[in-house]
């Protein structure tokens, strides 16, 4: 038995297993059939100190957004675009930084806040 061989065997098909789950998105993608028309109901898992109706969610292929409501938006969409959370468009001097996540009919997106003073000043009015 050739030990080498085994191992480089186990590392490729590890690499292939990763490289596969970091892809999984555009894999479905390429073996579905074409995307719907849908509305995505997003719900919002609010982790920041701040009211659900200061985010918005974003269609990043159509630019289209909804707003939160009782923490529930509703997009008009195609399955599969890609959606972001971000702050809601009369807040123009921030941004969030978020993943972004394919379009489904029902889902949970998460808005995640890191540090007590981060928005210290930001949303206060004048």
């Amino acid at each position: 038995m050739n030990l080498p061989r085994v191992w480089i065997g186990l590392g490729l098909g590890l690499s292939g297993l990763i490289v596969a789950f970091m892809l999984r998105d555009d894999i479905v993608d390429l073996i579905s059939g074409p995307p719907s028309r849908i509305e995505a109901k997003i719900k919002l898992n609010n982790l920041c100190d701040m009211q659900d109706d200061m985010f918005v969610v974003r269609d990043l292929t159509t630019g289209r957004y909804a707003t939160f409501r009782a923490g529930i938006a509703r997009l008009p969409t195609m399955e599969r675009n890609r959606v972001q959370i971000e702050f809601a468009p009369r807040f123009v001097d921030v941004s969030l930084t978020a993943s972004s996540a394919p379009a489904r009919r029902s889902m949970t997106m998460t808005a995640k806040c890191s540090s007590k003073n981060w928005n210290k000043g930001y949303f206060e009015k004048d």
